[in-house]
């Protein structure tokens, strides 16, 4: 499979922050000549250095896939070993002043097999068709979604609910004793001319919807007109926005291989999280070590708003 991709656009704000904490790769608005994968990460805990997490993030990312040869398929182990790279960068600029840095993570990346999508944290990834909707959309590693899964919280409920900046996974200084959090790895193979990858942290999501993105992104004009309208909407949120808008131009399949179908990217590994039924994840999230719901709020990272 070969996907080529027409102009990528992006924005990076600092909504009503006085601190941008969100950081992006490429970092501009208007990449050229770049390698077909992009990042969007959103510091976590202001206080701990947030940014500092981001940017390290990012650049390690970059760092270990520059020379990956994306004609052919990227494996979850590439990512898994990126990944690697990007948690041990993290520890080599721990110090004192941010030893409690973390940053959330959303990741796609164009190649022979198709596109791998993963995410660790409440930044999310969309992959929308015009006309026809949200093909796929990230499940947030939050506390208030895993309440949603398992029936203690409604949608509607969550919406405003005041623990909704809680995250259940996040990128960090990894403490002896302490685990990784896994990302969650998807492989999109039901890729079509005309197809967006939306990258974005949730600061865009305080102002724009799912409904509204799609009617955005199925409106008839040019992509630049798009990404600006969305950057406009979210000018003006709580948080930092960031956000990745990705066309795919044509997309070239050698024979029929069946890859008409999205499907999760196998096999899982260690760092990544098993395809299981959503109320068993959020079982998992909600009773894990046997700890109530609010002995878990303490121990969770929480954005400051």
């Amino acid at each position: 499979m070969k996907v080529i991709l027409n102009q990528p656009y992006s924005f990076c704000q600092y909504g009503k922050r006085d601190n941008q904490e969100d950081c992006r790769f490429p970092d501009t608005d208007v990449p050229t000549g770049n390698a077909p994968f992009f990042l969007v990460c959103d510091g976590v805990g202001g206080s701990e250095k947030g940014e500092v997490a981001s940017h390290t993030v990012c650049e390690a990312f970059g760092q270990a896939l520059a020379n990956t040869d994306w004609s052919q398929d990227f494996t979850n182990e590439d990512f898994l070993t990126a990944l690697d790279y990007a948690y041990k960068s993290l520890a080599n600029v721990a110090d004192s002043s941010n030893s409690g840095m973390a940053t959330t993570l959303t990741f796609a990346a164009f190649h022979g097999g198709g596109c791998t999508v993963a995410h660790i944290g409440d930044s999310r990834i969309y992959h929308i068709r015009p006309d026809e909707g949200v093909l796929y959309r990230s499940e947030d590693h939050s506390l208030v979604n895993a309440m949603v899964h398992s029936g203690n919280l409604t949608p509607e409920e969550a919406v405003n609910h005041p623990d909704s900046n809680i995250i259940t996974r996040y990128v960090s200084v990894v403490r002896r004793g302490q685990e990784r959090s896994r990302a969650t790895i998807m492989r999109l193979t039901d890729l079509l001319p005309g197809d967006y990858v939306f990258l974005c942290s949730d600061g865009v999501l305080h102002n724009v919807d799912d409904d509204r993105l799609t009617e955005i992104l199925s409106s008839c004009v040019p992509d630049i007109n798009k990404i600006r309208e969305i950057a406009s909407l979210s000018a003006d949120s709580v948080d930092n926005n960031t956000a990745y808008l990705i066309p795919v131009k044509d997309v070239q399949k050698e024979g029929d291989d069946n890859d008409d179908a999205q499907e999760p990217s196998q096999p899982e590994s260690s760092d990544t999280q098993p395809l299981r039924n959503r109320q068993e994840q959020a079982r998992d999230m909600l009773s894990e070590n046997n700890e109530s719901i609010s002995d878990k709020i303490g121990k969770f990272f929480k954005k400051i708003f």
